[in-house]
């Protein structure tokens, strides 16, 4: 019984925490490995987790996973930038060589300028938005998963809309005025 559950919620979750992983950390093996490590981390806590909140509880585990591997990935190259081995610059090229190289052809044109544009966005809202928006989840699974007030979701996504249209306006000023202001983010 257990072993057909898990196949099912496997089957039919995977791709989701696959792609949040992947908008997050825009990088295909690390994706994979954080995905691979949630089902891991499912399987071994399977017994204690609620099932009608097991789809909240991935989410949750794969966020963590994404900042954590975030944090270690920028504690290294602080550590290797703090022992003088490596100047700011070859950081920066370091970590794009990192990113997936078919990243560019497998966003749509829309994709590619809302998540560059959402680099302007803190970490926690860029996260709110990349569920709602992209994962298609609602404010109150977003506030279960990173363990905050609904209220607190709505304000930073609103927010977080605001400061992409800004971007969005900045980089397409011909656009500006021909899209209502819910356009970019609807």
């Amino acid at each position: 019984m257990k072993k057909n559950e898990f196949k099912k919620i496997l089957h039919t979750n995977k791709n989701r925490v696959f792609s949040y992983a992947f908008y997050l950390l825009r990088n295909r093996e690390d994706a994979e490995d954080i995905t691979q490590d949630v089902f891991i981390r499912l399987c071994k806590n399977w017994d204690s987790i609620d099932r009608k909140k097991v789809v909240g509880w991935m989410m949750r585990v794969t966020h963590n996973c994404c900042i954590d591997l975030m944090r270690q990935k920028k504690a290294s190259a602080n550590q290797l930038r703090s022992a003088g081995r490596v100047d700011s610059e070859s950081a920066l090229l370091k970590s794009d060589t990192n990113t997936d190289p078919e990243l560019q052809y497998e966003f749509t044109e829309t994709q590619r300028v809302l998540l560059s544009a959402m680099e302007a966005l803190p970490e926690r809202t860029k996260s709110m938005l990349l569920l709602h928006y992209f994962q298609g989840l609602k404010y109150e699974a977003i506030g279960e998963i990173l363990n905050t007030k609904v209220s607190t979701v709505k304000v930073a996504v609103h927010r977080g809309k605001k400061v992409l249209r800004q971007v969005l306006a900045e980089q397409f000023p011909e656009r500006v005025g021909k899209c209502p202001n819910e356009c970019a983010m609807s």
